[in-house]
């Protein structure tokens, strides 16, 4: 990506976070990162469960799903549970950035959002994953379980990520 598009993007990302913070008295930003940057964010929760949401704005499937982790977020905060929202829409494009925060205003997000910065291939060669929707689901030790949406013919079974979750929660 040339640079005088990365600095478009993230000039589009901050002006559209700031008038988030300004029309919902709510800032919801989204922070760009790579694979590396990913990993470390994840690495700063250790000690908690972690789901770990990756989505993008032309994924239904994606998106119906977002609540369900806003009302688990809700429901298991306060055991340790944290959710962070990757969107693997192109940061190189600022009309799919803005309709990333757009998605996000709507449903009033409330995790740490991360807009993954890497080309298709090295995500999912790194993740070993090739389409959404995908949640990896961490303990509180950094082992990880891998839900995504060819694991059952209607997509992710939600119980079983909650369950999994509930169960990680209750081990120490």
């Amino acid at each position: 990506m040339t640079r005088g598009i990365w600095v478009l993007a993230l000039t589009l990302l901050m002006g559209v976070s700031a008038t988030v913070g300004q029309a919902q008295d709510k800032k919801i930003e989204m922070t760009a990162v790579n694979y590396d940057g990913l990993k470390q964010e994840v690495l700063k929760q250790r000690g908690k469960v972690v789901l770990v949401d990756f989505w993008a704005t032309f994924c239904p499937p994606c998106k119906k799903a977002f609540p369900h982790f806003i009302e688990m977020q809700k429901k298991y905060a306060d055991k340790g549970f944290v959710v962070l929202s990757v969107s693997l829409d192109e940061a190189a494009t600022p009309e799919k950035v803005a309709l990333a925060n757009t998605f996000l205003r709507k449903v009033d997000s409330p995790f740490r959002n991360l807009l993954l910065d890497e080309p298709q291939e090295v995500w999912s060669k790194k993740m070993g994953f090739k389409s959404i929707p995908c949640y990896f689901v961490f303990d509180r030790h950094g082992k990880w379980v891998r839900f995504r949406a060819s694991d059952s013919a209607d997509g992710v079974d939600y119980d079983q990520v909650e369950k999994t979750i509930v169960q990680m929660l209750n081990e120490k």
